[in-house]
């Protein structure tokens, strides 16, 4: 999920083994568990291999995503609290400062943490949950997303701030739009992600198809 293993990579039982200090049993039992989650697969007398990212799957998360958020943002709208606001405002902070440092992984994990936050204020938590469960192949592309130089991220916390004022405002069709396009540049970045990353992804193809979606 944080791309250490690269889309692609060719892996074994004896790797994790040597790697982690622990016995082939637990092990085995992990990648099991990844195939399942589809993120390790099998090809008889070749190997195991990281998944590549399933764009389809990936697109088809953000399109449920879109749908669900712009309506957890809308009721929330009317009712955010200063203690909630300032909760957000907290959060972007923290994300700010990771993006001057340079900490890819700390900007992606508070980029969820302010979209979570959003689902626990509408008292949504359980689908936050539910969402995560089918969003591999679309996290694992926000994170590439993060790793693109050519995407600044602040790009992501201007738009939350821009969010946060809209809630603080009470504003409920504007913190509507806002959070739909915010959820859009998916679709308007994807062509430099995959561009940049081509070797970690598979059905390419299908973004000319679900761009207008």
């Amino acid at each position: 999920m944080t791309l250490k293993l690269r889309p692609g990579q060719q892996v074994s039982d004896k790797q994790f083994e040597e790697q982690l200090g622990v016995s082939r049993t637990p092990v085995r039992e992990a990648m099991l568990r990844l195939k399942r989650d589809q993120l390790l697969y099998s090809m008889p007398q070749s190997g195991t291999y990281v998944t590549k990212i399933n764009l389809k799957n990936a697109l088809d998360a953000r399109f449920v995503r879109q749908t669900l958020e712009k309506t957890i943002v809308r009721s929330i709208a009317s009712t955010a609290t200063k203690i909630q606001i300032a909760e957000l405002a907290n959060i972007v902070t923290q994300q700010n400062n990771a993006a001057l440092d340079e900490d890819i992984n700390l900007s992606f994990n508070l980029d969820n943490e302010f979209h979570r936050k959003m689902y626990q204020f509408a008292d949504k938590l359980a689908i936050w949950d539910w969402q995560l469960a089918f969003s591999t192949d679309l996290n694992r592309y926000r994170l590439l997303r993060v790793y693109d130089h050519k995407l600044p991220l602040t790009v992501l916390t201007d738009e939350h701030q821009a969010i946060i004022s809209s809630l603080a405002e009470h504003d409920p069709d504007k913190a509507e739009k806002l959070i739909y396009n915010h959820l859009e540049l998916m679709l308007n970045e994807q062509q430099s992600v995959i561009s940049e990353f081509s070797d970690y992804f598979k059905n390419i193809n299908i973004m000319y198809q679900q761009h207008a979606i």
